[in-house]
């Protein structure tokens, strides 16, 4: 009687055994496929972020160009610009009737001082 029970432990062992072993295949089938669609949703954030980082390449190659630019010498240009339209106006608010001469001393309270140093340190600077 006693080969009998041993006979029984060692089929329930048997089956014990192989229902492990049949849960340890299943679950590794299952963290096979969790580890595909997990590959699959790297690759998707990976490109994610290769783009993300090709955009800021390309923002900060455009920024250092907007950065290059001389803001100073837009200013001097915007300055002068204001100050030839003023000459301008100046100029065709005068009254340039027949007879009337244009001395050097009434041209030279026409063009004001500021004007002609800005322009000359624009061409100086740009040299």
């Amino acid at each position: 009687m006693i080969e009998f029970g041993y006979i029984l432990i060692i089929i329930f062992e048997l089956i014990i055994t192989s229902l492990i072993v049949f849960g340890l295949i299943y679950l590794e089938n299952k963290v096979r496929s969790c580890l595909e669609a997990i590959n699959i949703e790297a690759n998707s954030t990976l490109q994610t972020l290769k783009d993300v980082k090709l955009k800021l390449k390309n923002f900060n190659e455009n920024f250092s160009a907007v950065k290059k630019l001389n803001l100073k010498k837009i200013k001097d240009v915007a300055l002068l610009i204001l100050d030839i339209i003023n000459f301008v106006l100046l100029v065709r608010s005068m009254d340039f009737k027949r007879g009337k001469n244009l001395s050097f001393r009434n041209i030279k309270k026409l063009i004001p001082f500021s004007f002609i140093k800005k322009f000359l340190n624009l061409f100086k600077t740009n040299g």
